[in-house]
């Protein structure tokens, strides 16, 4: 997918209705039966709220439910235009340079750069749980009769880092410690 440039982003975000629809899509996009009332039917966003509702029952679904933006005070329009800083930075966006752009205070600028990072780590990394047992070694060295040189931490030798769930995954990664 091709970065967005500030004009294409207004064009298609214009309004906090635009960043709803597009959430609505994504979140329900396939939904043309309402789980209520059983019927085929069409969805309007129901004005002053951030959900639709049912052509037919008027039963509601609320696209914002399961996503961290649920509980927040901040305009859709200003958390779609930080996800934009986000995706179009090489290095990362600072809290300040949120709080700048956005036009709101430190701590909403940190806490909306916290929610947008972890709504984007895509690391493929295995995250553990439960029962995570951790180990270290050291590898490398002379095989001498006479050890000379640095022993333990102090050697510049790599380490390997493991963690094992007990049942489950395994995570193991070299790591090289020269030059501390």
């Amino acid at each position: 997918m091709k970065q967005l440039n500030i004009i294409e982003f207004k064009k298609l975000y214009p309004t906090e209705k635009a960043c709803l629809d597009e959430i609505f899509d994504r979140v329900y996009g396939d939904l043309t039966v309402c789980p209520s009332c059983e019927t085929e039917t069409k969805w309007s966003h129901v004005a002053g709220r951030k959900c639709y509702a049912c052509q037919w029952c008027g039963f509601q679904v609320f696209p914002l439910a399961k996503t961290p933006l649920k509980d927040s005070k901040i305009s859709l329009e200003l958390w779609f235009f930080a996800i934009l800083l986000f995706s179009n930075s090489k290095n990362g966006v600072s809290a300040k340079e949120l709080e700048r752009q956005l036009g709101v205070s430190y701590k909403t600028a940190f806490r909306v750069g916290h929610v947008i990072r972890g709504m984007m780590d895509e690391s493929g990394e295995i995250v553990l749980s439960g029962d995570v047992e951790i180990d270290e070694s050291l590898f490398g060295g002379k095989k001498t009769a006479k050890r000379s040189g640095k022993r333990g931490w102090g050697a510049d030798r790599p380490c390997v880092f493991g963690m094992v769930e007990r049942g489950g995954n395994i995570v193991m990664e070299l790591l090289h410690l020269y030059g501390r």
